[in-house]
């Protein structure tokens, strides 16, 4: 037991130096210093291993436990971003906006023919003021679109869609913000010539005052249809193993330094406007990175402020990790945060109630 607690000490050393630095992540821009933002992706892991060695360490009554307290204490505002409780609830609406944000992962034109239909039959439910999706593709339904389906059916008449620019034909990918209250302004910009994300945003008026709404789909891993292949072969040989390895760890690395690029362009963007701002979209990143951190400052998270539970928005490889999300200006107030369904998105819809005062 003697040898095993030696072992289990310097495993916890480094789990402890693990957590410290991915409390840095937030703060440390991806261009300047890569590494360390591998460290705030690993944050939720870190952070359940301490506690573990936290209730070891106690049990076995050794005074390191303390220092496992000690750390979980220093970030106990890192641990208010992935769980949070005691939600602000309202039961009347009236006079406040819903708004919904969902990464509809095209609609799922290559998987399910019923993606449009459930998405909208929800939708109709959930009744929203401003609906923004990311990855959002007009398709073709009923002998009508998806753009038009979508405003007759909501009674939001109001749309922005910004799509990809092509050099052959006209694109239907991109990102959409629909509203009930009329736009008055919009615009957005280019992540770059290469990029497929993007950024619009929509100056909206509701009951005599303008806000504006942000959405946004930041950098994503973009891995290749081989990866996925490879992905499928891990521990099956070395080779693919180290091959399937190499490339995430390229991929996380470049989207890293984009996203942070990218963060800066938004809020640069966003501390221009005079307006009060509501920021939706798929930031592609956790609570605990650069993006994130870059994009809330001075802002209000739906979640931390109006969520209950796990925050978890990712249904990917990754189950748990919040990286879809609401923000809002600290001259507002939300209500009532939910992660719902996902359908056969990668991403769960999310929705909260804003007071826009």
């Amino acid at each position: 037991m003697f040898v095993v607690n030696i072992i289990l000490r310097y495993i916890n050393y480094l789990v402890i130096a693990g957590l410290l630095l991915s409390y840095a992540a937030p703060y440390v821009n991806p261009s300047v210093f890569w590494p360390v933002a591998f460290l705030g992706l690993l944050h939720p892991i870190f952070l359940f291993l301490n506690l573990l060695f936290l209730i070891y360490w106690a049990i076995q009554r050794k005074i390191l436990f303390v220092f496992n307290l000690a750390v979980l204490v220093l970030g106990i505002g890192s641990i208010n971003k992935i769980v949070t409780f005691g939600a602000e609830t309202s039961p009347v609406r009236e006079g406040k906006i819903k708004v919904v944000s969902f990464n509809a992962k095209l609609f799922g034109i290559y998987e399910d023919a019923n993606f449009f239909d459930k998405f909208l039959e929800e939708i109709v439910q959930k009744n929203p003021d401003v609906l923004c999706i990311q990855e959002f593709y007009n398709l073709d339904v009923n002998g009508s679109t998806a753009i038009k389906e979508i405003k007759k059916s909501t009674g939001m008449k109001y749309h922005y869609l910004r799509t990809l620019k092509r050099k052959s034909g006209k694109s239907r990918y991109g990102i959409i913000v629909f509203s009930k209250d009329k736009i008055i302004d919009y615009g957005d910009f280019d992540f770059g010539e290469n990029s497929v994300n993007l950024c619009l945003y929509a100056d909206i008026l509701h009951n005599s005052k303008i806000f504006r709404i942000y959405n946004i789909h930041l950098q994503s891993l973009k891995l290749a249809r081989t990866d996925y292949e490879l992905l499928k072969k891990i521990g099956e040989d070395k080779e693919s193993t180290i091959q399937v390895s190499k490339n995430i760890f390229e991929r996380l690395k470049t989207a890293f330094i984009k996203r942070g690029e990218q963060a800066i362009m938004v809020k640069e963007n966003m501390q221009s406007c005079s307006k009060p701002i509501i920021l939706c979209g798929d930031f592609n990143d956790t609570p605990q990175s650069f993006a994130y951190n870059t994009l809330s400052e001075n802002m209000k998270d739906c979640f931390m402020e109006s969520g209950n539970g796990i925050g978890g928005t990712y249904t990917g490889p990754l189950p748990s990790l919040r990286i879809d999300y609401i923000l809002h200006d600290t001259s507002m107030v939300s209500y009532n945060y939910l992660a719902s369904r996902s359908f056969n998105s990668d991403h769960k819809m999310i929705e909260t109630i804003i007071d826009v005062k």
